[in-house]
């Protein structure tokens, strides 16, 4: 086994958890690479996960998700150590190190693949962005608050007009984040749908709607709520990647073909563990 270490610095001051975690694997004899430094600005790249079986992540869920979806691309599973607040994605924290990575050199573990989503932005007709996300993508205003119109469309047919905050589409994975924030449900992450959650909607149907995976999601912009003043939309992938969006803009969401795996360590529930998630927050 030969372990990719990333590592949020400014999660882990001074590195000192990284380094615990590179004596105990030199103690073990395990192979690993130098640790990778994952910010806003850095990501994981071929040469660095090449010759890899595992990539362990050090920092918070959002480090955790910058990472998942490269590891996608590569078919690297991965471990997170939480260093963070609430530590959805990671599989322990700091107080089990040592256990985790003996469980890990064991192959005492399961994979537990998530799906993610993918976007596609179209202005008049025409591909302009494209991106992926494990756990959502946001569609907001920015600037001035003023409503937000927008249409959505399933598989071709219209659903229905909104005048709302925005709209959260979002994966099970997802589910725990914005998307419950904002109201919507908690879906057992390693479900196959989508969930679309609108935020703050001037409407009596407020509610969120579940999709199959296999369903195809189109966000039309519609014109602002105030001609003079304009307005400012923003589309955003798991708050990472994001887009201005203009008026009649269209964004097309669907299941993306890849998945991530992530390595669990046993069989605990995914309501004992939202159980305890809670109550510590």
């Amino acid at each position: 086994m030969k372990v990719l270490i990333c590592v949020n610095p400014y999660k882990d001051k001074d590195l000192k958890v990284c380094k615990r975690i590179c004596d105990y694997l030199t103690e073990k004899n395990v192979e690993y690479k130098d640790a990778v430094t994952v910010t806003r600005e850095t990501n994981l790249s071929a040469e660095e996960a090449e010759g890899c079986d595992v990539v362990m992540v050090l920092g918070g869920d959002g480090t955790l998700m910058r990472v998942a979806k490269k590891c996608n691309k590569f078919n690297l599973p991965i471990i997170g150590i939480n260093l963070g607040h609430l530590g959805f994605l990671a599989q322990t924290g700091t107080e089990g190190i040592e256990e985790t990575l003996d469980r890990l050199i064991r192959k005492e573990y399961f994979l537990e693949e998530r799906m993610l989503i993918k976007g596609k932005v179209y202005r008049n007709n025409e591909l302009i962005f494209e991106s992926e996300a494990l756990n959502d993508v946001c569609i907001n205003r920015g600037g001035m608050l003023q409503i937000l119109n927008f249409d959505i469309s399933v598989n071709g047919m219209f659903l229905k007009s909104y005048s709302a905050d925005g709209v959260i589409i979002s994966t099970p994975t997802g589910s725990t984040g914005y998307n419950l924030s904002a109201g919507g449900p908690i879906v057992e992450p390693s479900a196959d749908m989508i969930l679309v959650t609108p935020i703050a909607a001037h409407s009596f149907m407020n509610r969120s709607i579940l999709f199959k995976a296999d369903d195809s999601i189109k966000i039309t912009i519609g014109e602002p709520h105030d001609e003079e003043l304009g307005q400012t939309v923003l589309a955003h992938f798991d708050g990472f990647d994001h887009i201005e969006l203009q008026s009649r803009d269209e964004i097309i969401i669907t299941k993306n073909s890849g998945h991530v795996s992530f390595i669990q360590m046993n069989n605990v529930n995914f309501l004992e563990t939202l159980n305890r998630k809670l109550r510590e927050n």
